[in-house]
């Protein structure tokens, strides 16, 4: 990998975040766990000197690479021609549209791995074989009443089955990262419950999780939207109302949200 680095004049923007899978044994078991095959399109985002990217190409259809830093362009391009299937997106990963994929396979950038992930969810995807810090892994995957139980626990348990397959140390990565990191699966299930809307979905979960040691109703009583009022908090149960936030199951968030969605509609 060194050597790829020295070729092109390569150098970690630590701005961004940029930490280099170079463990080839760890990127052989990404691209297993991902379960890729021949008809697959794979999304990639930040490929960097594509590490991945071209265990990836071996084996998919097709891989449709999105990466900002324009000094990995010389040896993308490179790449690509070798393997004339790989698609490169040049742009910010959170402003440019995503193209239709299958299964996204990634190492993510850590600075901004939370709102990569809120984007991905609005994405109609099979599987997600996803590598980012481990903290924010054991968030998502926190069940109710646990410490990390948070509103991204909520919103992507109830459309996916979401798993912490192995922990990673910094001694896998180029430069060495100061925290350790998780292999994810997310695998896309049917929406375990029904919700008026992703907005109000959205909404809800901001509010509460912001005052998430608080019950519904004083939590609700201080978000910033004009919604939330005393009448309309009203209509969700008594015993609901006065239950602390970190102890609401993912199903009652999705009964508060319905009714917030059934008054706006009214």
């Amino acid at each position: 990998m060194r050597d790829i680095l020295r070729q092109y004049g390569i150098r970690p923007n630590h701005q961004l975040g940029q930490n280099f899978l170079c463990d080839k044994a760890v990127l052989q078991r990404e691209v297993a766990y991902a379960d890729v095959e021949k008809l697959d399109v794979i999304l990639e985002i930040g490929p960097g000197i594509g590490n991945l990217t071209r265990r990836l190409l071996e084996r998919a259809g097709r891989v449709v690479a999105i990466e900002r830093d324009r000094q990995f362009e010389p040896c993308l391009n490179d790449l690509q021609k070798t393997y004339p299937h790989l698609e490169l997106i040049w742009g910010d990963a959170l402003e440019v549209d995503f193209p239709t994929f299958d299964k996204v396979v990634s190492n993510l950038p850590y600075k901004v791995t939370l709102p990569l992930l809120f984007k991905m969810l609005n994405q109609r995807f099979r599987k997600g074989t996803l590598i980012f810090q481990k903290r924010l892994a054991e968030r998502i995957c926190a069940r109710v009443g646990e410490k990390g139980y948070c509103r991204l626990s909520v919103a992507l348990g109830r459309r996916a089955k979401v798993e912490i397959l192995e922990t990673l140390g910094s001694s896998a990565f180029y430069p060495p990262p100061s925290v350790k990191s998780a292999v994810v699966s997310i695998e896309r299930t049917k929406p375990r419950f029904d919700i008026p809307s992703e907005d109000a979905f959205r909404i809800v979960l901001e509010a509460l999780f912001t005052h998430r040691d608080l019950n519904v109703e004083q939590a609700l009583a201080r978000a910033d939207y004009r919604v939330f009022s005393q009448a309309t908090v009203g209509r969700i149960s008594g015993k609901l109302r006065k239950k602390t936030v970190c102890m609401v199951t993912p199903r009652e968030f999705g009964e508060i949200a319905r009714v917030f969605g059934r008054l706006s509609r009214s």
